[in-house]
């Protein structure tokens, strides 16, 4: 029987593939630039932190949402109205920028309080490039609640190109405030920079949404929508879910803040590169053998198993080979892509020990995308929040009973920890629920 790749991996996703593989290198292109320029200094430090606390309400109010349901529910009036579909999108635009815009306002008024919670280790100069960067970025989640509303539509639409160039031109716009407004602005210069790069992530594709037909109506009623009403349903179940991993790291980056300085920085590094099998590998087969999960539940629940157990299989094995390659090349990948410049031998070797530990976690991460959406394919969306939520309370717990002994070592073996647990309970009540079901 010949193997139809087709099935498993569409069109869409190679395309999305190669743009996530670009948006990647321009990532490590970032992440040497920003090395080089400010070290594992407070400076930086700072930076990241600042991120935590808009990217975290974004996901929680917008981006939740957008992914649960507007894309099947765009899709679906699509066939039905052109017209109808794009007045859907006006609503959830309308509702989505609205949104981050009063959450933005607020975010602007209490970042100096909000700063000493992400990082309640850092000094006071360091609080205030916290604060003064968390206002500037909250303008960033406010373009990004836009960006992935147009998202959600080209993905129903089935135009992946300009939608997997948007985060190449983010990390360009990092660079870019990097090497041109930091000489003059310093690390304020990549705050700047992050916004731009997220003007130019919302620009690209709403170029993309006009040049569909789409055009912008304010829809000041939202909420009397049917098609808006369903969309908050939805959203809830994820609303619970999707922020898990980001409170997760807010943790971690709370108690690295209380070790030596850098270890934030740190910390983000290797994360940045544990991340790429994660996604490349455990991700991507993931969404792409999604619908097949989805096909196979449809038949019986043994066909169902077999396919995971197949799919499986490949991924725990290649993600055990990147896994094995990236922890024997550790300290070589941090000191040719990230050292020189103020990024010394010591935050060389810091980053590369965070970065060995982190390997552990690969194929237990790449894992956990599949059988949470074997789940999502039996249509069970609840035990993968209730999983996701015990391995944060492990991870963080395990973090921050062994940081007083191991230091920062101890952040990536409690991510390990808990990673190993959720993928294994998952696993486990998987086989269980579909046990008895033919």
């Amino acid at each position: 029987m010949r193997f139809d790749i087709g099935r498993f991996i569409p069109r869409g996703s190679m395309v999305l593939w190669i743009t996530t593989l670009g948006s990647y290198i321009l990532g490590l292109l970032r992440d040497r630039v920003l090395a080089h320029a400010f070290g594992a200094s407070s400076y930086l430090d700072s930076y990241y932190a600042a991120f935590l606390v808009p990217d975290f309400i974004f996901n929680v109010l917008v981006a939740s949402g957008i992914a649960a349901a507007a894309v099947p529910l765009f899709a679906q009036l699509y066939t039905k109205s052109h017209k109808h579909a794009y007045e859907y999108m006006n609503s959830l635009l309308s509702a989505a920028v609205g949104t981050m815009i009063i959450a933005a306002i607020i975010l602007f008024v209490f970042a100096s309080q909000l700063s000493g919670l992400v990082a309640p280790g850092l000094d006071a100069s360091a609080h205030v490039l916290v604060t003064q960067m968390m206002r500037v970025l909250a303008l960033s989640s406010i373009l990004f609640a836009a960006s992935n509303a147009f998202g959600a539509m080209l993905v129903a639409q089935k135009k992946f190109i300009f939608y997997g160039v948007s985060p190449i031109l983010y990390n360009l716009g990092i660079v870019g405030g990097a090497l041109v407004l930091a000489p003059s602005f310093g690390i304020m210069g990549v705050a700047y920079g992050t916004v731009f790069g997220a003007f130019l992530h919302m620009l690209v594709r709403c170029i993309d949404a006009l040049h569909s037909g789409w055009r912008f109506e304010i829809a000041l009623k939202w909420w009397r929508t049917a098609e808006m009403k369903q969309t908050l349903r939805l959203m809830v179940p994820k609303m619970v879910g999707h922020p898990v991993d980001l409170v997760t790291f807010w943790l971690f980056t709370s108690l690295a803040s209380l070790l030596a300085v850098g270890s934030i920085t740190a910390l983000n590094f290797a994360r940045n590169f544990q991340s790429v099998p994660v996604s490349m590998i455990g991700i991507a087969m993931s969404t792409a053998v999604f619908p097949a999960l989805a096909e196979a539940r449809l038949k019986s629940a043994q066909e169902l198993r077999a396919l995971l157990n197949r799919t499986a299989g490949v991924i725990l094995v290649l993600s055990c080979l990147a896994a094995l390659i990236m922890y024997a090349l550790r300290y070589q990948i941090i000191a040719v892509l990230l050292g020189g410049g103020s990024f010394g031998s010591d935050a060389v070797a810091l980053t590369a020990l965070t970065l060995g530990i982190f390997c552990l976690s690969i194929p237990t991460e790449s894992l956990s995308h599949l059988f949470a959406r074997a789940f999502y394919a039996t249509q069970n969306t609840v035990t993968p929040v209730v999983f996701s939520v015990i391995g944060l309370l492990i991870a963080g717990g395990s973090a921050y009973m062994l940081m007083g002994k191991v230091g920062i070592a101890a952040l990536p073996l409690g991510f390990f920890l808990g990673s190993f647990v959720k993928t294994a309970g998952l696993w486990a009540m998987f086989l269980r629920t579909t046990a008895n079901r033919q």
